[in-house]
């Protein structure tokens, strides 16, 4: 043999060797572990539930879920990982970055709940993210057992996940995935909202339990409720809507205003306080001493009544948005931020009509002017300014936000500011209440504690410790204004109860709060209203009023113009003089659930009308109904 042959036989034999280390290294990646492209589908078709399991656990929820409801949300979690797959085109990448996601969600639900007492609404709560940034450092985070026990399982999928692989699908099997998919997931989709299959599937109500959203979660899982949560999205026209209907329901609106006063205050000061409540509306308990000590002597020239809201332990704005454009959360699509979905230029409401009065409108609030897009939706209102944090100035603080009394120190220099004989509209959120009871400062001594059956809770005693520095700052304001010559209306309310222990609310009650009825859950949305004044003012009957009649309430009390709407507003309030979370109040007393199918009252019927006409029909707004505005 040559030795050019026994060269060529050589490097043959070195590529056939170079050949089979490629093939072997292909086998090496099929195999890892032991795990086979087999075993990998197998795995792969499990993931949903592993995902699902994961984040149950993690929400600590996974126990409560029957095995029906199960398969509901796993049919959702199916759909989710099968379209990653779909678009990711990488098994390993999309079953890995899926289940993290999962888990990361879970556990944000998980904290989410500690500290607001309710879940995390998708898609809703992420578009409050800028609001949770601003406050979120007032919160103490610490690891708990559910969300350990979920990482621990995360950890051990992902392990799985590593060392198996699939291959990447071609483009006849990409295809022919994703026309499955496309049809199962259409099949799926329609048949869970158009005809209701999870109804007899899993004994789901279509409404969930609004009164207590927490339970919903609990009993049905994340996914099924968010489900749910969406379809009540759908923001649909009220039975028998149209321009015409709309001008006419306003124009029909014969409420007659009874003054309580001849006069009509020069300065009228709306206060929202952050948090602000009495929980003794649930039931009476005792404490070390009175946490509310002024305001409960309050009696000359003052109105006290019950406000009833739409939020607990959070959502400020949609309490906000309901008193300064009358407009109800109710007749909404469910949303976390009715500021953030539906404020737009032009934005009718209480600044508006002032304005045309010719005050002055003034908005304030001692926190980020990005908090719930104020800036944004102030400028639309028709506020002439907005006085964020960044204009306070040195003023006094209380744990991480601005106190109470600090903050009317610069409400009360703004005041000094205006020109003689200027009419001034203040209309000023606080912050020193907010949420974040679980640690303690030690600037902050602590004076009151729940006593009795109710002891031992200390976010509950922070919290009450809080309303005492309200009481006293309120005490301060009052005295300032008690001795100015210019009439005066100071108005103040509480956006929303406290999300303190579950176990202080459940003791209150005297059961989980998964046991209440509609009606008890609706305390719950229950804070103080009290109006006062500089001058002498009738007291009229105001025993509890909910906030989407505060704003045309006020101006009536005060002895203001009113504008179609808050006529119907007021005409409505006679017969209906609540709108509760789960239901709403007849005159009489009696308690009707919003989801009971009766036939609703004929105000409220106008009233949706018009709403839906301000809202959603902007296009062919009866602008005469809603502004004083030439």
């Amino acid at each position: 043999m040559s030795i050019g042959a026994g060269e060529a036989i050589l490097k043959q034999l070195q590529g056939q060797s170079k050949k089979k280390d490629v093939f072997m290294n292909r086998e090496t990646r099929k195999e890892k572990g032991n795990f086979t492209i087999p075993y990998g589908r197998a795995l792969g078709a499990l993931m949903p539930v592993l995902g699902y399991v994961i984040f149950e656990t993690t929400t600590g929820n996974l126990m409560s879920i029957t095995f029906a409801r199960m398969l509901i949300n796993l049919a959702f979690y199916y759909l989710i990982y099968g379209l990653v797959y779909l678009v990711v085109n990488r098994f390993r990448a999309a079953m890995m970055g899926t289940t993290i996601v999962l888990y990361i969600l879970a556990a944000v639900d998980y904290y989410v709940l500690q500290f607001k007492g309710s879940p995390l609404l998708l898609p809703q709560d992420l578009t409050a993210w800028r609001t949770a940034a601003a406050v979120v450092s007032n919160y103490h985070i610490t690891l708990s057992r559910p969300v350990v026990l979920g990482a621990v399982l995360l950890l051990l999928v992902l392990f799985l996940l590593w060392h198996t692989d699939v291959e990447k699908m071609n483009l006849k099997k990409r295809g022919i995935f994703a026309g499955s998919y496309a049809v199962l997931a259409a099949a799926w989709l329609i048949a869970f909202y158009q005809y209701d299959v999870k109804l007899p599937l899993a004994d789901i109500d279509d409404d969930i339990f609004w009164w207590s959203l927490e339970g919903s979660y609990q009993d049905f899982g994340y996914a099924t409720s968010t489900a749910i949560l969406i379809k009540s999205m759908v923001f649909e026209k009220p039975e028998g809507y149209s321009v015409e209907a709309a001008t006419e329901a306003g124009e029909e609106a014969v409420f007659e205003s009874t003054p309580v006063s001849e006069t009509t205050p020069e300065n009228l000061i709306v206060i929202m306080n952050e948090s602000l409540s009495d929980m003794r509306v649930i039931r009476d308990f005792t404490t070390n001493e009175e946490f509310f000590p002024f305001i409960s002597s309050l009696e000359e020239n003052t109105i006290k009544s019950h406000l009833y809201v739409q939020v607990f332990g959070g959502g400020t704005s949609n309490t906000e948005y309901e008193t300064l454009t009358g407009h109800s959360i109710t007749f909404l699509p469910y949303v976390i931020s009715a500021y953030q979905a539906y404020c737009k230029p032009a934005e009718y409401g209480m600044a508006t009509t002032l304005k045309a009065q010719g005050y002055t409108t003034v908005a304030m609030h001692p926190n980020s002017s990005a908090n719930w897009n104020r800036k944004t939706v102030y400028e639309d209102m028709g506020f002439d300014e907005f006085i964020s944090q960044s204009h306070y100035g040195d003023v006094e603080k209380l744990r991480n936000y601005v106190s109470d009394k600090g903050n009317y120190d610069r409400l009360i220099s703004r005041y000094e500011e205006k020109a003689p004989g200027e009419k001034l509209f203040i209309f000023n959120v606080t912050m020193q209440n907010h949420g974040g009871y679980e640690e303690s400062f030690p600037e902050f001594q602590e004076e009151i504690e729940a006593t009795g059956d109710v002891a031992g809770y200390p976010q509950a005693n922070r919290y009450l410790s809080l309303m005492k520095k309200s009481d006293e700052a309120f005490e301060y304001l009052i005295d300032y204004f008690s001795q100015v010559e210019e009439p005066t209306m100071i108005v103040m309310f509480g956006d929303h109860q406290a999300a303190v222990e579950t176990e202080f609310y459940e003791k209150l009650y005297g059961k989980s709060l998964k046991e209440l009825t509609p009606e008890e859950a609706d305390k719950q949305y229950v804070t103080p209203l009290i109006i006062w004044t500089n001058y002498e003012m009738e007291k009229p009957e105001l025993d509890r009023i909910s906030s989407n009649y505060l704003g045309a309430e006020i101006l009536n009390l005060a002895n203001l113009e009113l504008t179609d709407y808050d006529r119907l507003l007021l005409e409505a309030r006679e017969e209906i003089p609540v709108f509760g979370k789960n239901g709403y109040y007849l005159s009489d007393g009696t308690y009707v659930l919003w989801s009971k199918n009766v036939e609703k009252p004929e105000l409220m019927r106008r009233y949706q009308i018009l709403e839906y006409n301000a809202v959603a029909d902007r296009n062919n707004r009866v602008d005469r109904l809603f502004t004083l505005m030439p």
